[in-house]
């Protein structure tokens, strides 16, 4: 068995199921990220190594929702609202160990649109 971790953040397909968790299985070392744009109703779900960062989730985010980050842009925890930009230097397994957005749902507002 190989010890090498999967470091590639993939995108999970409408049709694939993960369970209701974000780490779908207990021995598995990625967990699902969810992240819903409220500018357009999209909502993608990411599978994410533990030892990628949030900021590479954040880029995977941008490149999945085809948009360019702006000045005014927001991602917040759906949970409490906080901001998830803050924590871009923490890997995903320390940003869940932190007490940070444990189901990993994530609302993404554009600087110029959105609720």
């Amino acid at each position: 068995m190989s010890e090498q971790q999967t470091t590639v953040i993939e995108v999970i397909g409408e049709d694939e199921a993960v369970g209701g968790e974000s780490r779908p299985d207990p021995g598995d070392r990625r967990r699902v990220v969810t992240i819903d744009n409220k500018d357009n109703g999209d909502t993608i779900r990411l599978r994410v190594p533990d030892n990628e960062t949030v900021a590479a989730v954040i880029d995977a985010m941008y490149k999945e929702f085809r948009l360019t980050r702006e000045t005014g842009d927001r991602l917040t925890c759906q949970h409490g609202g906080t901001d998830v930009y803050q924590h871009a230097a923490l890997t995903i397994a320390e940003y869940v160990r932190a007490g940070h957005c444990p189901d990993l749902r994530w609302d993404f507002v554009g600087g110029t649109g959105g609720a």
